[in-house]
């Protein structure tokens, strides 16, 4: 095994999950033992690629399809909800100052939800669209003609074309991240700038079991990425997107300093020992609270991990989510409430949300206020 980054040989994975059944990013259950690598010349951490990777984000990866809408949120202020891709666009033109008639690029666009909103506000642009599957073009159609786009293969003439390159939540998913860098800087005119987001590991825990995810980011590993794939002026930003790393780079700039190994090393070790515990603790608080009816607050990764482990998941009675496009559905077999509807005959709430954040969203809840529940959070305190 070597890292997918600087191609150093690796030792032991750092965690290897007990079972061998694990989530996907979607929160399918898949075949497949989790194991992640740590990369001591990088700080990058790796997974396997799944054996039909290809395959899988052709036909399988169907995200945010059931509505035209469909949205992921961000976050939730009182009654109002910040949808992530409202946060993404308005991200993006507070770091970039795009210039008229640009032209830009969503490289892995899936839905491309992020450049038509982007769009309704910045008509000027010039976007363009590329992914691996023409499952989305249905909504691609909606709003770009079909010469904009591309599926599979890059036109030859996109060389060189364009002033921004961007890339929502995808590298993590390419086995391949740097052959796939050096191919955008490529599509970059000599002083375009490659714009990103990925998941930060350190501040969005789940993405270190996520099986789909097989690159785990760094500051110092998509430093070492962006670097290689040719680019300089390079700014990485963990803060203002909760959970992910957003980064800028530019073909030609200053250089920049390079991130500290030594934390990203440590912290990565702490990590892995954090989610070898984890199922232990949610499942002695299951054991503390025998034939007690429960529900999962949030159907997002955090919920169906929660749920995939229980020693008694019969004894869930729901799913709760503020998404609206979330209620209504099913998840393992139970449905996805709103919130304020969870039965009364209810007494054990697991909540599952990021734990780096949990406490504080869960205190921002009014109608927790009357319930009288026990809540099992994910972080080392359970409850």
């Amino acid at each position: 095994m070597r890292c997918n980054v600087c191609y150093t040989e690796l030792g032991p994975a750092i965690y290897e999950a007990a079972s061998d059944q694990a989530l996907t990013s979607l929160c399918q259950l898949r075949q497949g033992r989790v194991r992640v690598w740590l990369c001591p010349a990088c700080g990058h951490m790796r997974g396997e690629a799944l054996p039909d990777t290809r395959d899988y984000y052709e036909f399988d990866y169907r995200i945010l399809l059931d509505n035209d809408e469909e949205d992921q949120i961000y976050e939730v202020q009182g009654d109002y909800i910040v949808y992530r891709t409202d946060h993404q666009v308005a991200t993006l033109l507070a770091k970039l100052n795009l210039p008229e008639s640009a032209r830009l690029l969503d490289y892995g666009c899936a839905k491309a939800a992020t450049p038509r909103r982007l769009l309704s506000c910045r008509t000027d642009l010039k976007i363009h669209l590329f992914d691996i599957s023409d499952m989305y073009t249905r909504y691609w159609q909606q709003f770009l003609p079909e010469r904009r786009w591309a599926i599979h293969d890059i036109p030859a003439f996109w060389k060189d074309r364009f002033d921004v390159v961007t890339s929502f939540f995808s590298l993590e998913h390419i086995p391949d991240p740097l052959d796939t860098v050096g191919q955008i800087a490529d599509l970059l005119a000599a002083d375009g700038v490659f714009y990103g987001i990925v998941p930060d590991a350190f501040h969005n825990v789940a993405d270190f079991v996520v099986i789909d995810h097989v690159n785990h980011f760094t500051d110092i590993s998509l430093y070492t990425l962006l670097r290689a794939g040719g680019f300089a002026d390079i700014c990485i930003d963990s803060c203002v997107h909760r959970g992910a790393l957003v980064f800028t780079a530019r073909k030609t700039g200053p250089e920049t300093e390079r991130p500290d190994l030594a934390p990203s090393l440590a912290h990565s070790r702490q990590l892995a020992e954090y989610w070898v515990g984890l199922g232990d603790r949610i499942r002695a608080a299951e054991a503390d609270h025998p034939g007690v009816h429960a529900a999962i607050y949030g159907s997002g990764f955090y919920g169906a991990y929660i749920a995939s482990i229980l020693g008694d998941p019969g004894r869930v009675q729901c799913f709760l989510d503020a998404s609206p496009y979330q209620q209504g559905k099913t998840l393992f077999g139970h449905a996805i409430l709103p919130p304020p509807q969870l039965a009364e005959t209810v007494r054990l709430l697991y909540v599952g949300l990021n734990p780096l954040t949990a406490r504080d969203v869960v205190t921002r809840m009014r109608w927790l206020r009357d319930r009288s529940l026990t809540l099992v959070y994910l972080d080392e305190d359970a409850t």
